[in-house]
């Protein structure tokens, strides 16, 4: 494997390994972070691997986690997400993260879930885009999409994408959700959406039980 992405791996509880499901953290965190979601998951893909690789870079913002690109503060307190070189160089790192688990497996892209949280939600989307090889589906939670375009892919335009968030999410509003739907919808993904009530930046047991039940009436 890559030595610039890396992290927790989980084997399958069958011990077939069939599907591959890729856990992308948000900012600050890390691939531990996310990898506990793989209970939940096993239990409609009992043959799946799971691993959760730390983003590239490590987070400039305090803490001691990662970033799969910076964030800055603007002087009036807003942030600014304009990071298009670091974003595209990320997508880069992760196709190849991609081809490289295809290539230790022998587990075709076809098969293979995008899980992401956050920024992690933003980078899956630019990746599926990206990507030139088929991606069974897509899940995001509490992101966004930031359409930063190199190359829009046609491959994946019917892959299926279900992006979840809380309607009181006061770090990256559920509006950026909404906007993501339209403008994915615009460039011809369909996209389905859940939104849980009450919830802030997090991922909640009914979005979570969403999740896998969008996947689940997908038979992968």
């Amino acid at each position: 494997m890559t030595d610039i992405l890396k992290g927790p791996v989980k084997k399958s509880i069958s011990g077939i390994n069939n599907e591959i499901v890729i856990f992308f953290h948000g900012y600050g965190a890390d691939g531990s972070d996310l990898i506990s979601l793989s209970d939940a998951f096993s239990k409609i893909l009992p043959n799946a691997v799971f691993y959760s690789p730390n983003a590239p870079q490590k987070c400039e913002m305090g803490g001691l986690g990662y970033q799969w690109f910076p964030i800055k503060q603007k002087n009036d307190g807003s942030l600014d997400l304009n990071a298009e070189n670091e974003i595209l160089n990320s997508v880069k790192l992760i196709n190849s993260y991609i081809d490289e688990i295809e290539t230790e497996t022998g587990i075709s892209s076809k098969n293979f879930i995008l899980v992401g949280f956050s920024q992690g939600t933003m980078m899956v989307l630019e990746t599926l885009l990206s990507r030139e090889k088929k991606i069974s589906a897509v899940v995001g939670f509490s992101g966004g999409f930031l359409n930063v375009k190199n190359k829009v892919s046609k491959i994946n335009l019917d892959t299926p994408i279900l992006l979840v968030h809380g309607d009181e999410d006061n770090v990256v509003p559920m509006e950026m959700t909404k906007m993501a739907k339209k403008n994915l919808n615009i460039l011809g993904y369909f996209v389905n959406t859940y939104f849980s009530k009450g919830l802030g930046h997090g991922i909640s047991l009914d979005g979570l039980a969403e999740s896998t039940k969008f996947l689940k009436k997908l038979n992968i």
